[in-house]
């Protein structure tokens, strides 16, 4: 039998809500309601079924992206769920920085927050929802963690107050319009960064910043000063968030990084300086074939990963390199070059026909065609053990590759 939870809008207190939450089942009770829907919920848990829905809908897909999280039976709801980092990822940016006092003025549901809290003494969270906070506080208790203080208030107003800290954190509503639209500049966010800035920076001297992964780095450099590094995050080569280190001292360089964090965990990391010298152009014989990480081509440093490992462009400024010897642990894929040759239908239609190949993963790059396309035209199946890179030159030259993983 489940413990009764009651809304929070009619318990005596927020305290009593908490302490009911803490107390309830959620593991029996996903469980046990697997696959109902909210009109029998509401029947059973009328005052908290819309909660109790959520933890149904979101507990599938939340378990790979908060493992820790999930296995406590942490609370969840669909807006901080959307909003939130990863546990890898939040884990990555806590293993950035440490010191005694973290600000973060977008709580969200605090899985950056318990990241942190690892490496700083105190966390103050700030968040407008007093309900979320609620749900956080009971979140962290269930994680058996202290040291973050979570406190409902809008992040303009917190600021006014006399608070300092060695680093502010910033994870800043991309849907703060009515029609709910994402945003990717840093005008349309909540807060408004750019306004609240310079109070930031008598907060702390440092001002950590977590962006979309669609935001442009140029508009982003024209944008804001003081910044001294950007970090282009992917996961499971996907890129996921860019995370914007101001100093309000500094006033050189800006470093960027190029972060690739795989499935199992592992990190590779690229900072920008190491060579100077750009990727050759191909002479002689190329034997393996390189599409780098989705990090090194949104960060822009595919060229200088390039030269820095002896990859060769396919044609200037291009996004494909190839090699006369075997990489090893790039970020990015390699693969084994089995043919190439300029690309025209009647070409491509012979090769298949003499290979047989009727299956296979295709890419496309600077190419008039999509991969969907391609498959529909030449009747592909996708998947298999053959790899086709399409692309073209700066000429219009297109060009084939196939490839296998080695």
């Amino acid at each position: 039998m489940f413990t009764e939870i009651t809304n929070i809008a009619v318990m005596s207190s927020p305290e009593e809500y908490k302490n009911n939450l803490l107390k309830f089942d959620l593991q029996s009770f996903l469980k046990d309601y697997a696959g109902s829907t909210s009109l029998n919920l509401k029947k059973e848990f009328p005052d908290n079924y819309k909660l109790l829905a959520a933890q149904l809908a979101l507990y599938p897909k939340a378990v790979s992206k908060l493992p820790k999280f999930t296995s406590n039976y942490c609370y969840l709801t669909t807006k901080s769920y959307e909003q939130s980092s990863s546990e890898a990822l939040a884990e990555y940016k806590a293993s950035i920085f440490a010191g005694d006092t973290l600000v973060d003025l977008t709580g969200g549901l605090g899985i950056d927050d318990i990241a942190f809290s690892k490496k700083y003494n105190k966390v103050i969270s700030i968040d407008s929802d007093a309900e979320l906070n609620s749900l956080a506080e009971v979140n962290f208790a269930k994680l058996g963690i202290g040291n973050i203080e979570r406190i409902t208030s809008k992040a303009e107003e917190f600021i006014r107050n006399d608070i300092s800290a060695d680093l502010v954190y910033l994870d800043a509503d991309r849907r703060s319009d009515e029609s709910g639209k994402r945003s990717v500049t840093l005008h349309n966010a909540s807060p408004d960064i750019l306004k609240i800035l310079d109070r930031l920076y008598e907060i702390s001297p440092q001002v950590l910043l977590k962006l979309s992964p669609l935001v442009d780095l140029t508009y982003l450099r024209k944008s804001i000063k003081n910044i001294k590094e950007i970090r282009i995050i992917s996961l499971a080569n996907e890129v996921k968030e860019i995370l914007v280190l101001l100093n309000r001292d500094h006033d050189s360089e800006t470093q960027i990084a190029a972060v690739d964090i795989s499935k199992d965990g592992s990190i590779k990391e690229y900072f920008s300086g190491i060579s100077t010298s750009p990727a050759s152009l191909v002479n002689g014989k190329q034997n393996y074939f390189f599409e780098p990480s989705a990090s090194l081509i949104k960060s822009g440093l595919a060229g200088e990963y390039a030269a820095n490992n002896g990859l060769s462009y396919i044609f200037d400024g291009s996004l494909y390199f190839t090699s006369a010897v075997e990489p090893k642990e790039l970020m990015g894929r390699w693969f084994k070059i089995i043919g190439m040759m300029p690309f025209s239908g009647s070409a491509f239609n012979k090769y298949l026909s003499e290979t047989k190949i009727s299956q296979a993963n295709i890419s496309c790059r600077n190419f008039p065609l999509k991969p969907e396309e391609i498959k529909k035209n030449y009747k592909l199946i996708d998947g298999g053990a053959e790899y086709f890179f399409f692309t073209a030159d700066n000429k219009k030259n297109k060009l084939f590759f196939h490839c296998r993983r080695e």
